[in-house]
């Protein structure tokens, strides 16, 4: 069975008991550097399968640890058409914005 990657509902792959996994690290502020690879391989993925792909169509399970569960939400939670809210580009301009709230500096 062929899953399209274009479809309006998010379907993970499926290739028998194969079971795919997107394990993040946490590290806080640091978020960035997954964030910045996470959206360079989004931005390989969209070029394969257009510019709706995102990385939630390729992974049966997002998780993250402290600051990865934070972008795992992102990149998994659905918006109202049951398609991921957030693309993996939108991660480091989050970061940069809302890191010294997040993540505030102690003395």
């Amino acid at each position: 069975m062929e899953i399209s990657r274009t479809c309006s509902k998010i379907q993970p792959p499926k290739c028998g008991n194969l079971i795919t996994v997107l394990s993040i690290d946490g590290g806080g502020v640091r978020g960035i550097i997954p964030g910045v690879i996470l959206a360079y391989l989004e931005s390989k993925l969209q070029e394969l399968d257009g510019e709706e792909a995102r990385l939630a169509d390729y992974f049966d399970l997002i998780a993250g640890t402290s600051t990865g569960g934070l972008i795992a939400a992102m990149l998994a939670a659905p918006n109202e058409q049951d398609r991921p809210l957030f693309a993996a580009k939108d991660l480091v301009p989050f970061y940069l914005q809302n890191s010294p709230k997040i993540f505030p500096q102690t003395k």
